[in-house]
């Protein structure tokens, strides 16, 4: 990109930038955009505690827009719908509400119409004006702005030389830079995952279910002829009614219904007595009263005539053809029961009823006594209720709030290791020397001095001369002078070499210009006056592995 179109392009992103600073500009500091953030529940659902609205001012207003304007009664700014308008101003109301609002602001007391909503953008920007994250942010921006900053000058250039033996090294620097690359992009992920959980509503509606739950207790009692059967001449519940001996048997049942928060509970409840044969037949033999639901418990009771169940089982039989048999009396209860649970209405049915086997001889309890006496009877119950919202990473829920103290906490500790990276890696002279040294720091050892070959070669970048040390599987050698840094990269016969000078008659980061025959060049390192040979476009170098480094090291 040449000067003029890099001229245009920073001029366009200028234009933008101070277009979108002139449109948002606040009205509080001289602009025209208001910035509403919201609470209360008078403009749900489209409109949650914690969102941002922006609204700007409009030439005209009409029915159906979201309007904003200081009320002075409440001391606040209100945003509500325009539903009419009058000689008075512009009636308004809370999506939510069911009344109108007192106030009748005109048009130039309104601040303006509904541009944008942003999702629990108030939210997060109440957090971002928290004294925690805008320290955070201006220390952060501090420790960048430090790293980034790059030394200008020669004379600076020199002093970074003079103080190198401070610096890191440079493999410490060469990672300390991939630990930056590494926490900006979680910082990146962080502040991502972070605005999508503050922009995220903080409760959520979850539906639950309970049980409302009918426990019933039946029991039966009678009188009996007393005897060996029935000595005391009572019959009692578990006990079996021998038909031919009992007298007045009664069945009575108590229904209590118990559940969370019960409220406006009513019901009535009677028991019916069924027979049942094994061929499907079945009728009703008997009912008992109606008896209402108090405090939650109501009691029936029956009276069972086991012979005339019997003779109505046995007519059965005879208009049937059949020769007879068992049959089965069942006393049901027949309840229906209604009211709240937390706020939720409900009804519940009926219990479940007593079994009887019912023979020419006797009358038993079916089933385990301890059980079908004290049968529990449950009713589901769904209620929905605003929880406070969680998030389920890798199988596990975690409440929103942590999850934004987290993805925040992440953002820190990423911002803080990447400053601290970025000051660890910092190219502290700032010239193509450093930065060559701390991009291929595994490849580079720094010498004292050396020998060349007889033949220097010069080439044209520094990258050039790591393409050929990789071509020859060997290291790049690095004398750091007072005035300039020699990179080379020996053959068996050739040593290539870039230089980066630091006095003022040279370019940096260019060959040095041979000196006048006769006279010493100090990138030469102690060696005679090489022959300069250009590099080639495409350098072709036989790919053999030097045989050793000559010369002397310190």
């Amino acid at each position: 990109m040449n000067a003029a179109a890099r001229a245009a392009s920073i001029s366009a992103l200028a234009a933008l930038v101070l277009a979108a600073v002139w449109f948002f500009w606040p009205t509080g500091l001289g602009g025209g955009t208001t910035f509403v953030s919201t609470h209360g529940i008078s403009m749900e659902p489209g409109f949650s505690t914690g969102d941002l609205a922006i609204l700007r001012p409009a030439g005209s207003y009409a029915v159906g827009d979201v309007v904003a304007y200081y009320d002075e009664s409440l001391e606040t700014i209100v945003m509500h719908r325009i539903v009419s308008g009058d000689a008075d101003g512009f009636v308004t109301q809370g999506d939510n509400n069911d009344w109108l609002d007192k106030a009748r602001p005109a048009d130039d007391e309104i601040l303006g119409r509904l541009f944008l909503r942003i999702p629990q953008g108030g939210k997060a920007l109440h957090a971002l004006r928290s004294p925690g994250i805008l320290v955070l942010v201006a220390g952060a921006a501090i420790a960048v702005a430090g790293v980034v900053r790059t030394p200008r000058g020669r004379h600076t250039v020199r002093s970074a030389r003079r103080r190198r033996s401070a610096s890191f090294s440079m493999p410490t620097r060469a990672r300390a830079r991939q630990v930056a690359l590494g926490s900006g992009a979680v910082a990146i992920l962080a502040a991502v995952g972070g605005g999508v959980v503050l922009a995220l509503p903080a409760s959520q509606t979850d539906t639950r279910t309970l049980q409302v739950i009918q426990q019933g207790e039946f029991s039966y009692a009678g009188e009996a002829v007393p005897g060996t059967t029935y000595p005391s001449g009572v019959i009692a519940t578990g006990d079996t009614v021998w038909t031919r001996l009992a007298r007045d048997l009664t069945v009575s049942f108590t229904n209590t219904v118990t559940g969370p928060g019960l409220t406006d509970l009513v019901g009535a409840m009677r028991l019916d007595v069924v027979i049942s044969a094994a061929d499907g037949w079945s009728a009703v033999v008997g009912s008992g009263p109606v008896v209402a639901l108090q405090d939650g418990t109501a009691t029936a009771s029956v009276a069972i005539d086991p012979a005339g169940a019997m003779e109505l089982l046995s007519r059965h039989f005879a208009e049937i053809g059949a020769t007879g048999g068992a049959a089965t009396l069942t006393v049901t209860p027949v309840a229906r029961t209604s009211g709240t649970v937390l706020g939720r209405a409900f009804t519940a049915g009926s219990p479940v009823g007593l079994d009887f086997t019912l023979d020419a001889a006797s009358l038993k309890v079916g089933g385990d006594p301890a059980t079908v006496l004290a049968p529990s009877t449950p009713w589901p119950v769904e209620i929905d209720e605003v929880v406070p919202r969680s998030l389920t990473v890798l199988a596990v829920s975690v409440p929103i709030e942590l999850a934004r103290i987290a993805a925040l906490g992440v953002l820190a500790i990423a911002l803080v290791v990447l400053a601290a990276a970025a000051w660890i890696g910092r190219s502290s002279r700032g010239d193509v020397a450093d930065q060559f040294l701390i991009r291929h720091a595994d490849r580079i050892v720094p010498v004292a001095s050396f020998t060349p070959g007889p033949t220097v070669i010069d080439v044209s970048d520094a990258e050039s001369l790591h393409h050929v040390a990789e071509r020859f599987d060997t290291l790049v050698l690095h004398h750091a002078g007072e005035d300039e840094d020699v990179f080379a990269v020996r053959d068996v016969d050739a040593t290539y070499r870039f230089v980066v000078p630091g006095s003022p008659d040279r370019q940096r980061g260019k060959p040095p210009v041979p000196a006048p025959a006769g006279v010493p060049d100090p990138a030469d390192m102690t060696a005679p006056l090489p022959v300069i040979i250009p590099a080639p476009p495409a350098l072709q170098v036989p790919l053999r592995v030097s045989s050793g480094l000559r010369g002397r090291f310190a």
